[in-house]
């Protein structure tokens, strides 16, 4: 009979989904017919409806007040004030998480979200059963208090800095691996040459190539800093990926014919990779997976926007280890791009990329998981 790997996550931003899908499709590439069973479960939705309300503030909360959700961030980054936040969930979770385990029976278990690895020791203790649990950290830098439980098996960091706060969160030294983010396996793959990816776009093969983001749900100011850097008439083309942004996607069509400047634009979309192997640099917000998959295909970073909190230490790795730059002013963009864009200072980041990233981590995350069972 097949082993069983059990995915834990909750949907309160699209990162926490990635994060176990990557590791999925990297055992599935290991193992190929001899993978184990694996499955996802988004454990507030399927377990508590009540706190599903809360987790499904996450989304609101940080777009219309993401000040109130720094401050949150570090009023919980405290152990005691988290143990009775526990304390206070465990009655609207926990039996019912526990009968989820017992069911799914499996033979190992991967946390990749903070607030489930507490609640899921706590509902093995009741099922009476202890299960070998991974806990896989997606927040590169700035790692929470509530990512630690020094019960689990093993905790995966991405940098010396979370590695430290782990220990510092209570995680025994011996159970803290230093190995870096999942990251979806096709970015880690070699791609056709830019020139060749570009023409097939549509876009000028030797033209240099902008690309920008906003996450899944299209955010950060990209029409703005589109704008700007039509307006400075510096000499590059666009790809703009505006992911669920119906309206942001309908505003850049309609302005499209406006534009000086060569632009493709996207939705949601799952060309992600060939996109980024297409461009020179990407401008995007300080999410954990766009700065992984940008710096797995080699992209000078341009960060915009940051959640207060979860994302400062995004930012400062970014900066800290030369990999690119932060451009708050929209007015200052076309600036930095014609600066990055030159010759000298390219080749400098690209050198500081492939010195800092891993394209391969979430094939050895994998492993680290397939070690038990």
């Amino acid at each position: 009979m097949k082993k069983k790997i059990l995915y834990l996550f909750s949907d309160t931003g699209g990162g926490h989904r990635s994060a176990a899908t990557s590791l999925m499709r990297a055992v599935e590439e290991l193992e190929g017919k001899n993978a184990p069973l694996q499955e996802m479960v988004d454990v507030f939705s399927e377990c508590s409806k009540f706190l599903n309300m809360f987790a499904k503030l996450y989304g609101p909360v940080i777009k219309y007040s993401p000040k109130m959700w720094g401050m949150l961030y570090y009023w919980l980054n405290d152990l005691k004030k988290l143990q009775n936040l526990e304390k206070m969930a465990r009655p609207f979770i926990v039996k019912e998480l526990a009968k989820l385990l017992q069911k799914r029976n499996p033979d190992v278990i991967v946390s990749v979200h903070p607030m489930l690895n507490h609640l899921t020791v706590a509902a093995m203790r009741k099922m009476g059963r202890v299960v070998p649990m991974i806990t896989v950290i997606t927040d590169p830098v700035s790692i929470h208090a509530a990512w630690v439980h020094p019960e689990v098996d093993m905790i995966i960091v991405a940098t010396e800095k979370a590695g430290k706060l782990a220990i510092e969160y209570g995680a025994p030294p011996s159970k803290v691996k230093l190995i870096g983010l999942p990251i979806d396996p096709k970015f880690s793959r070699p791609l056709k040459e830019k020139t060749r990816i570009r023409t097939e776009l549509g876009l000028f093969p030797k033209l240099f190539t902008v690309l920008m983001m906003g996450g899944g749900e299209g955010g950060g100011n990209i029409y703005d800093t589109a704008a700007a850097l039509n307006n400075s008439r510096l000499p590059v083309q666009l790809i703009i990926v505006t992911g669920r942004n119906e309206k942001l996607k309908l505003k850049l069509e309609k302005a499209a014919p406006k534009f000086r400047m060569p632009m493709r634009i996207y939705g949601f979309t799952n060309e992600v990779p060939e996109l980024m192997s297409a461009s020179d640099i990407i401008i995007t917000k300080a999410g954990p997976g766009s700065i992984a998959e940008a710096l797995a295909k080699e992209l000078p970073i341009i960060i915009t926007s940051w959640l207060p909190g979860q994302e400062e230490g995004n930012v400062e790795f970014v900066v800290k280890e030369g990999l690119g730059v932060v451009a708050k002013d929209d007015k200052k963009i076309s600036k930095i791009v014609l600066s990055m864009s030159k010759p000298k200072a390219y080749n400098r980041f690209l050198r500081n990329i492939r010195r800092a990233s891993d394209p391969k981590a979430g094939f050895k995350i994998a492993r680290a998981i397939l070690s038990y069972l």
